[in-house]
């Protein structure tokens, strides 16, 4: 059975959490958010906030200063960090993943499910695979977090993030997931996309929101080290 792949959790790296949560619940007018109860036993701060889609926003941060992710902050500033991706098979992709050289760097379970995740100078990002096998479940439904009525957002659209090597990049992705790319550059996470551009072209993420019917008014802009788009 080919295997599957959805884009669950758009995740920002900010030094300043509490500055960073208001600031995006204030521009899109979103709800409170959760805090990811596993992150703080490994030194990492975050908040996460549901769209009506189906996706999350996800900011992290550091809580000491010994932690991968504040040296991440210190060489970048801030700006697009990892993807959160629910997979029909994680420990296949793991094994797919040894073969062609790429780090793990977390193999556990969590609430019970089956979690991978890749060193991003392997992948071209953090990339998170989470073995939940309802397509329609995820982590953190019934945590008493709705999205928010007043939105202007209601999912992830894509992302484009720079590479080296975007074909190689895609092509090295397809082998890990276990299915073909929607295109040379592009894979297809259920419908959200991931799109790799030459670094010299591209130099921080951009992300494309799909806009609420309160929307209408949002443009192309830079906030938190990514570009927003809007459709």
């Amino acid at each position: 059975m080919t295997d599957w792949a959805l884009l669950r959790q758009l995740v920002l790296a900010t030094p300043d959490i509490t500055a960073d949560g208001r600031l995006l619940r204030e521009h899109y007018g979103l709800g409170d958010g959760f805090a990811d109860p596993e992150l703080a036993t490994i030194g990492m701060s975050d908040d996460t906030m549901a769209l009506a889609g189906g996706s999350y926003l996800e900011l992290v941060g550091p809580l000491t200063p010994d932690v991968s992710i504040a040296r991440w902050l210190a060489k970048y500033g801030q700006g697009g960090y990892a993807l959160s991706v629910q997979h029909s098979d994680p420990l296949a992709a793991r094994d797919r993943a040894l073969s062609l050289g790429v780090r793990v760097v977390a193999d556990q379970l969590v609430m019970g499910h089956p979690i991978v995740q890749f060193h991003p100078a392997d992948v071209g990002l953090l990339l998170e695979l989470d073995g939940i096998e309802d397509r329609d479940a995820w982590f953190w439904d019934g945590m008493g977090v709705e999205p928010s009525p007043h939105a202007l957002i209601d999912d992830v659209v894509s992302v484009e993030v720079p590479a080296r090597d975007p074909e190689a990049t895609v092509k090295q992705w397809s082998q890990i997931l276990g299915y073909d790319a929607a295109a040379s550059d592009t894979v297809d996470l259920g419908g959200r996309l991931v799109t790799f551009r030459p670094a010299a072209e591209l130099p921080q993420w951009t992300v494309t929101l799909l806009r609420s019917e309160r929307g209408g008014n949002l443009r192309e802009e830079s906030m938190l080290g990514v570009r927003f788009r809007y459709a």
